[in-house]
């Protein structure tokens, strides 16, 4: 079972152990609780959790800076939790970053609603990075293999798709991918 990982920053004991029932019942698992903002950077970059759940007053760093060094480091995503009259300053400087805005007076289901949102939005923007990744190893792939082909046309006067097929080949009956035969292709032309 997989267990979503947070920690909680708020320097108000008694408000951090009612989070932390909260959200312990709901299944959360809470990795740490912190009372000041320069601890729960500490332990973040020690540990990232899923989610860092931060007030924002704390007593040495305020929380919207917190979130901000730990957005802009890509650690963990963070729910700030504030009250309206901070909200507007917040807003302009959490564009850029995974930072998800609470307002406070907290709630069990406004809590628990948004870190199902942050967690779904945490998916999401995995599965998008591994899309990413996976069309940039694609194009790469696809640059070495045309360069490939480019060399087979000029030495063997063949086609493009007489080369892709030869390149197709290589890679079939040596059991390596394409790439690995494009790129050995490529290496022996600059050596001759």
């Amino acid at each position: 079972m997989t267990y979503n990982t947070v920690m909680i920053a708020v320097s108000d004991k008694e408000a951090a152990h009612k989070i932390k029932h909260v959200l312990s019942r709901a299944g959360y698992h809470i990795t740490d609780v912190c009372a000041s903002g320069n601890e729960a950077i500490r332990r973040v970059r020690l540990t990232p959790p899923d989610i860092l759940l931060i007030n924002f007053e704390m007593n040495d760093i305020n929380g919207l800076d917190v979130a901000k060094i730990v957005g802009d480091e890509n650690l963990c995503s963070v729910v700030l939790m504030l009250g309206s009259v901070q909200r507007d300053h917040a807003m302009g400087s959490i564009a850029d970053n995974d930072i998800t805005l609470l307002l406070k007076p907290l709630n069990k289901l406004a809590l628990l609603n948004t870190m199902d949102v942050v967690l779904q939005n945490r998916e999401r923007m995995a599965k998008l990075s591994r899309k990413l990744e996976k069309a940039k190893e694609d194009l790469e792939n696809r640059k070495v293999i045309e360069k490939a082909k480019g060399i087979l046309m000029r030495k063997k006067y063949i086609s493009e798709g007489e080369a892709y097929r030869r390149i197709q080949k290589m890679s079939m009956d040596n059991r390596v991918s394409m790439r690995q035969v494009a790129e050995q292709i490529c290496e022996y032309a600059q050596k001759n």
